[in-house]
């Protein structure tokens, strides 16, 4: 674990960012881009909208679960 060792008498801990989880991140927001101009063309109603987007969501924290064990 890195450490913060800049002569200070308490060490602080380093946070580190999982750069998996930023892609999903970035990638959930590109799907959501998509998705409403999808929408739109089908002309899906909000529920329908919400339910591709809870779906989605748990399929890339599944995805995401299974490479870091």
């Amino acid at each position: 674990m890195p450490r913060d060792t800049r002569g200070r008498g308490n060490p602080r801990i380093l946070i580190s960012v999982d750069t998996g989880l930023i892609l999903l991140v970035f990638l959930a927001l590109l799907f959501a881009w998509l998705l409403n101009k999808v929408r739109r063309f089908f002309r899906l109603g909000p529920v329908a909208y919400g339910g591709v987007m809870v779906v989605f969501v748990v399929a890339m924290l599944l995805i995401w679960g299974q490479q870091q064990s």
